[in-house]
């Protein structure tokens, strides 16, 4: 039964064009608690963060925010990260996503002082890559999908 349902609701977040993909998320996924592993509820998640952009817009993170709260964080999905360890973010010092790579973040830095109006920061605000300690507790996961060694923390 599980797959099944895991197949089902995967099919019914493809349906959704890829800006609305998170309020597909958050409105199908809390009628499939009962019918979902753990493994899956976060692989479903960890699917759509990956298709979705701008997660940490407020729009989204609030979306996010109920998301994050229907099930605890499984050790699955966060498999080798260290007890303590520093992750790299560009832009905002508040955001879920940060990378174990300072080079990575120093290229999202570059995308967001580009002309690009999607990324272009607020022209009287430098962007900064920020260096944050980070415990093992405070990940939610780890994906790896866009090669962006991507920490996504409550």
């Amino acid at each position: 039964m599980s797959k099944s349902a895991f197949d089902e609701l995967s099919q019914c977040i493809l349906s959704y064009h890829d800006w609305l993909k998170v309020d597909g998320l958050c409105e199908l996924l809390p009628n499939y608690q009962k019918s979902l592993t753990n493994k899956e509820h976060w692989h479903i998640i960890i699917n759509v963060w990956s298709m979705a952009e701008h997660n940490s817009l407020d729009h989204n993170k609030e979306k996010w925010d109920e998301i994050f709260k229907l099930r605890n964080p499984i050790r699955y999905f966060k498999r080798n990260i260290k007890p303590i360890f520093y992750a790299y973010r560009a832009g905002s010092y508040e955001g879920y996503s940060w990378s174990l790579s300072k080079k990575i973040a120093d290229e999202f830095k570059v995308r967001y002082t580009s002309n690009n109006p999607f990324y272009s920061m607020n022209k009287n605000q430098e962007c900064k890559v920020h260096k944050k300690l980070i415990k093992y507790e405070q990940v939610l996961f780890y994906n790896n999908t866009r090669g962006e060694k991507e920490i996504v923390i409550s």
